[in-house]
């Protein structure tokens, strides 16, 4: 097998990252206006060459602390730490110097130097991944580690974001134009809820919307009820097609409770599967029909993880266009490796990366989730958005946050099962883009279906 060092390929590339790296160095010792774009795009650890490290770490440390930055200053800087020698000596620094030609190149050699960077945390970590397959038997716990390390490396990751408001307007107006010709009054995934849709325009690509209510209040009824909703609506002539992570609860039981809101019956009736009437059959073959129609699909995989919910939706988005995803609920979500000591710290990294997410795949995500007990201590039980259990950071990253709430749920006179058709509220507490306020439903318990209530 032919040794590394020798083959030309790689010599040749060697020679490439260290020339660019010492061009971003020239670069960064003449060109004050380089600076931002250097610091923004590269860390220390992004350089390959060792004095090249220390080097650019005095570089750093010079800017931060608003010194002059020269062949010079560090030389001094790298002096006082003792660590002159290791970058090369004074000779070695003035010759890296003396390079800067131009600082045009300067965003190909960030590229060339970051790119190498990514290549060799991937190399390390797909090392790190074989070395945990040798050592640790439980495969699951081993893919789902390997996941959560490949998803963390990001090629884009230093891409600067910043546009002039001019380029910016120029977008704004051709969507403008575009919105125009177009004879649909919504801009995103349609609630089936009008009032809802009045509010929202629809469920906005990007945005995080957290349901959230106490225990037995219907938010996975409410939940299945918009993925119903928008698979049966159309987008450019094509229906929406809309995933769902199942937690809780078996995707057979999931989908007999979209059954019986389709059909119009009795979802306990569905489930004991007796005294079913002809009639009733024909509303089951007709609701299996329009069912058999739509594109929701169903993932009700116990445990699942933040990564594996990436990994499944980039594919679904790839194979199948989907356009809004729905996910019962958040505190279930699972973090490998973890022994649910700082649980609200997790519940934070979960709705931030959700967040992450909708942006990257451009969808809505609708993740329900629970209210803390505080609920039931105040007399208005109305809930607020610091009920939201478990952390301050799910209300901060979510673009929506809505509540449902029944009041006869708290009537302790009476059993609130009683009554097939319950008044309900769906309090829009946080709105980024739009408006806040309640929409008024009617909830049919026998069949798990909301309907509009007049204003």
């Amino acid at each position: 097998m032919e040794n590394k060092m020798n083959n030309p390929v790689i010599d040749k590339e060697v020679a490439n990252l260290n020339e660019a790296e010492e061009a971003i160095l020239a670069i960064a010792m003449h060109s004050p206006n380089a600076l931002p774009d250097i610091f923004s795009s590269l860390t220390v650890d992004d350089f390959f060459v060792s004095s090249h490290k220390l080097i650019f770490k005095a570089i750093v440390e010079l800017n931060s602390n608003s010194k002059e930055i020269s062949s010079i200053t560090i030389v001094d800087e790298l002096d006082n730490q003792k660590k002159l020698e290791q970058a090369g000596g004074v000779d070695s620094i003035s010759e890296i110097s003396d390079k800067f030609v131009t600082d045009a190149d300067l965003e190909s050699m960030i590229s060339i130097v970051y790119r190498k960077s990514i290549a060799r945390k991937f190399e390390q970590k797909l090392k790190n991944i074989e070395k945990e397959r040798l050592t640790n038997p439980d495969l699951e716990e081993v893919i789902n580690k390997a996941q959560t390390e490949l998803l963390s490396l990001d090629l884009a990751n230093n891409k600067n974001n910043v546009e002039v408001i001019g380029v910016t307007m120029d977008k704004v107006l051709k969507k403008m134009q575009e919105l125009e010709k177009q004879t649909e009054t919504l801009l995103g995934v349609p609630s089936g809820f009008r009032n809802l849709d009045e509010m929202t325009l629809g469920f906005q690509p990007g945005d995080l919307v957290i349901l959230a209510a106490r225990p037995s209040m219907g938010k996975t009824a409410f939940a299945l009820n918009l993925a119903y909703n928008a698979s049966i609506s159309k987008k450019n002539n094509k229906k929406n097609s809309i995933a769902i992570f199942s937690i809780e609860m078996p995707k057979e039981q999931l989908t007999n409770r979209i059954l019986s809101m389709s059909s119009q019956i009795d979802y306990k009736k569905l489930q004991k599967g007796k005294n079913i009437s002809q009639f009733e059959w024909e509303n089951i073959h007709k609701a299996n029909d329009r069912l058999q129609t739509t594109k929701i699909f169903i993932d009700d995989t116990p445990g699942v993880t933040i990564q594996q919910i990436q990994s499944r939706l980039h594919k679904l988005k790839r194979d199948e266009d989907i356009n809004l995803c729905v996910i019962d609920y958040l505190q279930l979500i699972s973090t490998p490796g973890s022994n649910g000591t700082d649980r609200q710290n997790e519940i934070s990294n979960i709705s931030r990366q959700l967040k992450r997410i909708a942006r990257d795949i451009g969808i809505p995500i609708i993740c329900l989730s629970q209210l803390s007990r505080s609920v039931e201590k105040r007399e208005d039980k109305r809930p607020m958005l610091s009920d939201l259990r478990d952390s301050g950071a799910i209300e901060q990253d979510a673009d929506m946050v809505m509540f449902l709430y029944r009041e006869e749920y708290y009537d302790t006179k009476k059993d609130f099962n009683d009554k097939k058709m319950q008044d309900t509220e769906l309090i829009i507490a946080k709105h980024r883009n739009g408006p806040t306020g309640n929409v008024k439903l009617s909830f049919n318990m026998q069949f798990g279906k909301f309907i509009d209530l007049s204003n």
